[in-house]
């Protein structure tokens, strides 16, 4: 097999009198490198992408909400019921209960619609991961008077940790006439880097919640975390059935950036693939070039006792050399790539319309597999032709014309 490599290796690569040849084989392995490292890369980054999104918006949406599915509200002796149910679930991690109610936070002359979120403490972090979000302040002493803002609220509003703020209820303002507030002080600012988020949420807890907003006996439902949230949809809730709920996962209730971040990744995924394919057919030609300028060569290595399988075995190691080269080169160059914008952020991202500030990278190792695989394959597949072709030339007839 050596002997056959270096055959293969010293006709691609010899410079004398063929230099169009050396050059042709050159460009061939640098089309194949920028089209792997460029599949590679786009993988990478939209899978990073993608990972993000969803990580995010199950983060802090929780995984699954339990309703009453004909009433805004679930009383209390109602969640406990389902409460144990869902306890009991084991690929249920965490439940709470919690609220979730239309109103107006004013600070001085600014005001703002929100929405408010009432929960306990301890959801904040089993639930809601406000943990990983906090930018200032704190979420620890969450108590009646304390509220925690979203980035972007807290801005426009003009407020800074400790201040005090109103939050009313809306639905009184305007079915009852009849002002009913509370005085809160900001105990956090989280920021999420989803300006839907940043810019409408406030926590309080669940009593003040229940307070301000006369639902002391009841509750907007339970809310959950599972252990696999990208598998969320496959959980068995047939314990539920007999109870009249209304059960939503993260997915559904955000279906539509789901659904558009499957639609774009797949046709440029393609273009990719489009393009490696393309590198893969011109080191294909450069193989014909190369075979039809040293046909000779075939002629006399039939000639000293050369078998056909033997000469077709050349060829295709020819072809297989280029597009390995190419893979390897374009594996480095994607690995380099893809480290400096892990690392340093190169591309960065406006985190109105992207919900991150930079283009994140996922280390998939079974791209820098998969792909070069594939180009081999292809390759190998596709060299058949000319090899079988150029392999049975008949070496008197190729040489009388030499």
């Amino acid at each position: 097999m050596f002997k056959y490599i270096s055959i293969a290796y010293r006709q691609l690569f010899s410079q004398h009198s063929f230099s169009f040849i050396y050059v042709t084989s050159l460009l061939g392995v640098l089309g194949i490198s920028i089209g792997i490292a460029s599949l590679i890369i786009i993988s990478c980054l939209s899978d990073g992408f993608s990972n993000v999104v969803n990580s995010k918006l199950s983060s802090i949406d929780g995984h699954v909400r339990v309703n009453n599915y004909y009433k805004d509200m679930m009383s209390i002796d109602e969640s406990t019921k389902i409460l144990d149910i869902l306890n009991s679930n084991s690929q249920i991690q965490s439940n709470h209960l919690y609220t979730e109610n239309h109103a107006m936070i004013k600070n001085g002359a600014n005001s703002e619609g929100v929405i408010v979120y009432g929960c306990y403490d301890s959801a904040l972090v089993n639930i809601f991961n406000l943990n990983h979000f906090i930018d200032l302040g704190t979420i620890d002493d969450f108590d009646t008077n304390s509220a925690i803002l979203g980035s972007e609220l807290a801005n426009n509003l003009n407020l800074s940790i400790g201040d005090e703020f109103y939050l009313f209820n809306v639905n009184d303002i305007i079915r009852k006439n009849k002002i009913n507030a509370l005085p809160l002080k900001l105990n956090g600012i989280i920021d999420t880097e989803f300006l839907e988020y940043d810019r409408l949420l406030v926590f309080i807890n669940l009593k003040t919640s229940q307070k301000l907003f006369s639902d002391k006996d009841s509750i907007t439902g339970i809310i959950s975390r599972t252990y696999n949230p990208m598998s969320v949809n496959d959980l068995d809730f047939a314990a539920l059935d007999e109870y009249p709920v209304h059960i939503t996962t993260w997915k559904d209730r955000h279906s539509g950036i789901i659904s558009w971040l499957n639609i774009y990744d797949i046709p440029i995924k393609l273009i990719m693939f489009l393009i490696v394919l393309v590198s893969i057919l011109n080191i294909i030609i450069t193989i014909w070039m190369i075979s039809f300028e040293r046909k000779s060569e075939f002629a006399i290595l039939k000639a000293i006792g050369f078998r056909v399988d033997e000469i077709k075995t050349i060829i295709l190691l020819q072809s297989l050399v280029l597009t390995t080269l190419g893979c390897i080169i374009g594996c480095i160059i994607a690995f380099i790539s893809l480290f400096a914008q892990h690392k340093y952020h190169f591309i960065s991202l406006s985190s109105d319309i992207y919900f991150m500030n930079y283009l994140p990278v996922f280390f998939n190792q079974i791209y820098f597999l998969l792909y070069p695989l594939i180009a081999l394959l292809i390759s190998y597949v596709i060299s058949l032709i000319p090899a079988s072709k150029i392999a049975n030339y008949s070496p008197a007839k190729v040489l009388m014309y030499e």
